[in-house]
């Protein structure tokens, strides 16, 4: 032991000293630590855990070496300094890879003549890094326990619990159910089978390419595939999907290219439909699996009977199935030299410059394409190449998408242009995060883990409000507001705590047992399934509403009361989510995709999932009207309510005070706060007045 740290020892004296050298995360806080044979070395103080000190050299790792192996007066040093920087990392490795980022960031910075901000305070960190890691804030136990740890690895600690924890499935859900439109409802059926697949890609943490790859490629029906999904939601607009899947994973700018050559970028029509004949072969318009089944039986069935027959051949109509021939061709209107109205087009992929042809992924894609028996293989051949490491766009593209998830702001704007990265306020950093994904092979737990692992990440936010246009160079993250689905999951946890993420909705297998016909279709079988219709409309953890609209008819639904607790089944997940003064207490997740018009969510901006990326946090007068008198204020003003009832429970008013200011803003009041609102209690404003003031303050909705 003693022989392996002093050849430690000894390989850190090698390293260059100065004086005074500036930290890789930016703290000019490096100094020379001397053992007890006299050896010195430079390094920044990172704590002491454990007779252990931490410390970082210049080049980013992090050391441990015995306490008692430092000079004397060294070891006094290291006992009761305070560690400047982010203290103790979880895994050496994250903390000189987050070293390596900051440092990229603060090459930015110095050569735009700025400096980074300050380091945030625990409080502002505790609240920031749940909100980002759990999208909600952290309860007022989690934030007192946060808080009173003594511990240097605190902060490291807490995104390890954080990012492996349900929060950050939920959290990654409701991003890319944004990005990807998922809804209940599209081509008049139901997408359970969709939404529950990815959740189980992200809840399994499944790489970013693989689930990309799957989306591509998946073939069948979406009662019995998920992940048909994602090419089903646009049925039938084979063109549509191919732009928006070039600008959501790629980041290309193609959407003009549609009908013409793209006045703004090197994008020409040839080559957007050159990208479409890789889906020329593939058909979601399955006419064959829809009303031919119908036939014979409007007269035998009742006007309901066969309004639900025709839901039910609707579903099974959402099929992908693959030819053997493309049958893309230019359009009638083309006009361009390079071809005629009605040509034939052949698959080709694009390049961003001269040299991608050489890249493996574009040789691969394009001996398959030689290889290939028929045009069926062609959907394969495109999801190899988009989602290769060695892609030029992929890794890079959704490395600034999980960029600008954490810090408000993405390294090139727009995210759904990337067509010249140079263009953004950093492309040294932009190529070096796109690497880093691709090290960690897509994983973005591990991504977003490294991200906030980042000294930049956990510094102060930035207040002001940044011109259109102007380049941000990230001395901290930017102070944004926080989206629908924080604002509403932090409401839940401060009505029922850490009970948060006890519900999850499970529709799909029942809906697609119900609505899936696996036989030929007969009148028989069509009767066989309207039986089961009717039935599983009774219970609506099956999805099934009684379909028959306002007329004679329609069954009226059973209303839940109001205020039925939680019910947990034998392996101790909640059957059916709380409800408290009328409102379904569980995650955005967990609701309606996207919830109905006047609900909390969609009126702070949830998207209507029509639009990719379409999410707004916008502030707006029926934002305040809600917050003011809406149904989430009435679940807090509850006395069973998690914050309510725990203020209540303190006896000085200071104490209650102390409590409600935990809970919402993961903070102690200043002195002048605890005195304002301690002398408003004593003149007869209660706890759930204070409740409402806090929540309608400016500081409960953004993040910091």
């Amino acid at each position: 032991m003693k022989a392996k740290l002093f050849f430690l020892f000894s390989s850190l004296i090698c390293l260059p000293m100065a004086a005074q050298t500036e930290a890789p995360d930016g703290n000019a806080n490096f100094r020379q630590w001397k053992d007890t044979s006299g050896r010195t070395v430079e390094a920044t103080f990172r704590g002491v855990e454990n007779g252990q000190v931490f410390l970082q050299t210049p080049n980013g790792f992090v050391h441990r070496i015995p306490l008692e192996r430092l000079a004397p007066e060294d070891q006094k040093l290291a006992q009761t300094l305070k560690p400047e920087g982010l203290g103790i990392p979880k895994d050496p490795n994250v903390a000189q890879a987050a070293a390596v980022i900051d440092k990229g960031v603060l090459m930015g910075l110095t050569g735009a003549g700025q400096k980074p901000n300050a380091l945030a305070s625990d409080e502002q960190f505790i609240r920031r890094v749940y909100l980002d890691l759990a999208s909600r804030i952290p309860t007022r136990a989690e934030t007192v326990a946060f808080l009173n740890d003594s511990s240097s690895s605190k902060r490291a600690n807490v995104i390890d619990t954080l990012i492996n924890d349900d929060g950050f499935s939920s959290r990654m859900y409701n991003y890319f159910s944004d990005m990807l439109r998922i809804a209940d409802d599209a081509q008049k059926s139901k997408f359970f089978t969709y939404q529950e697949w990815l959740k189980k890609q992200i809840a399994e943490n499944r790489p970013w390419n693989a689930i990309v790859h799957d989306l591509m490629v998946a073939d069948g029906k979406l009662l019995e595939n998920g992940a048909t999904g994602y090419l089903l939601r646009d049925r039938g607009m084979r063109l549509d999907n191919l732009s928006l899947t070039l600008s959501t994973f790629l980041g290309a700018n193609v959407s003009c290219a549609q009908c013409h050559d793209h006045p703004f970028a090197d994008w020409t029509q040839k080559q957007f439909y050159e990208m479409a004949a890789f889906f020329g072969a593939s058909d979601t318009y399955d006419k064959k699996g829809g009303n031919y089944g119908l036939r014979g039986l409007r007269e035998a069935l009742t006007p309901r009977d066969f309004g639900l027959a025709r839901r039910l051949m609707y579903a099974n109509q959402l099929n992908i199935i693959d030819g053997k021939e493309s049958d893309l061709k230019l359009p009638e209107d083309y006009k361009y030299k390079d071809g005629k109205p009605g040509d034939e087009v052949k698959p080709n992929l694009v390049k961003w410059s001269a040299n991608d042809h050489r890249l493996r992924c574009y040789q691969d894609a394009d001996a398959a394409i030689k290889k290939a028996d028929d045009d069926s293989q062609l959907r394969e051949i495109f999801a190899k190449w988009m989602t290769s490491p060695d892609n030029p766009r992929f890794a890079m593209t959704i490395a600034n998408r999980m960029w600008k998830l954490m810090f408000g702001i993405g390294i090139k704007e727009p995210v759904t242009d990337l067509d010249n990265p140079d263009e953004c306020s950093n492309p040294l950093l932009l190529q070096h995060l796109a690497k880093e994904m691709v090290r960690l092979k897509f994983d973005l737990r591990a991504f977003t883990r490294l991200i906030c692992n980042t000294q930049t990440y956990q510094r102060e936010a930035v207040t002001r409000e940044l011109a259109l246009g102007e380049p941000y160079y990230f001395p901290g993250p930017i102070l944004r507001r926080m989206t629908a689905e924080q604002a509403w999951d932090s409401c839940v946890t401060l009505a029922i705590g850490d009970k948060v993420d006890g519900f999850k909705v499970k529709r799909a297998d029942n809906y697609a047992n119900v609505m899936n016909i696996t036989s030929e279709v007969t009148p028989e079988v069509i009767q066989e399934k309207l039986t089961a219709m009717k039935g599983a409309m009774s219970d609506p953890a099956n999805g099934l509403d009684n379909g028959g609209g306002k007329g004679k008819g329609a069954k009226k639904k059973k209303k839940r009361p109001a205020d039925t607790e939680m019910a947990a089944d034998e392996e101790g997940e909640f059957t059916r989510p709380e409800m408290m003064q009328g409102l379904a207490l569980a995650r955005a997740s967990e609701l309606r995709q996207p919830e109905r018009e006047g609900h909390f969510l969609r009126m702070f901006g949830q998207s209507d999932r029509q639009i990719a990326d379409s999410n707004s946090e916008e502030g707006s007068v029926p934002q305040v009207l809600m917050l003011m008198n809406g149904e989430a204020q009435a679940v807090l003003a509850d006395p069973r309510s998690l914050v309510l009832s725990t203020a209540l429970g303190q006896v000085k008013p200071e104490d209650k005070v102390d409590s409600l200011y935990l809970s919402f803003f993961s903070r102690h009041p200043s002195a002048d706060e605890l005195k304002e609102a301690t002398a408003s209690l004593a003149a007869g404003l209660s706890s759930a007045d204070l409740c409402w003031v806090l929540f309608n303050s400016r500081e409960f909705v953004f993040v910091q």
